[in-house]
């Protein structure tokens, strides 16, 4: 018997949360887990997903959108990474304020 769960027009089988007579549950990420995942991402993408979490969403949360919610969220996205860009490139920077 399999039940399924619909989350923003997609499904997915419970026993992938659950567990199966074949599997066991899933079991919550080690801290070295967590730490490797983190550290494979380049630093763009661990910015994507700081920028996401301030946004309060999740990469499954755009990717459910309308084309349309997700080029608006994609654009501000971007404004926000070019933001943080240009504020690490004038890191450090001399200004001459006599001018």
């Amino acid at each position: 018997m399999s039940f399924s769960v619909s989350a923003n027009m997609r499904s997915f089988p419970l026993s992938n949360l659950l567990g199966t007579k074949d599997s066991a549950p899933l079991q919550p990420k080690t801290a070295e887990e967590e730490f490797l995942e983190i550290a494979q991402k380049s630093p763009l993408e661990r910015l994507r997903d700081k920028i996401l979490e301030d946004m309060k969403m999740s990469e499954a949360d755009v990717a459910g959108m309308t084309p349309e919610d997700r080029q608006v969220v994609e654009d501000e996205i971007k404004r926000r990474m070019m933001e943080a860009l240009q504020a690490s490139a004038d890191t450090g920077k001399v200004v001459d304020k006599a001018a």
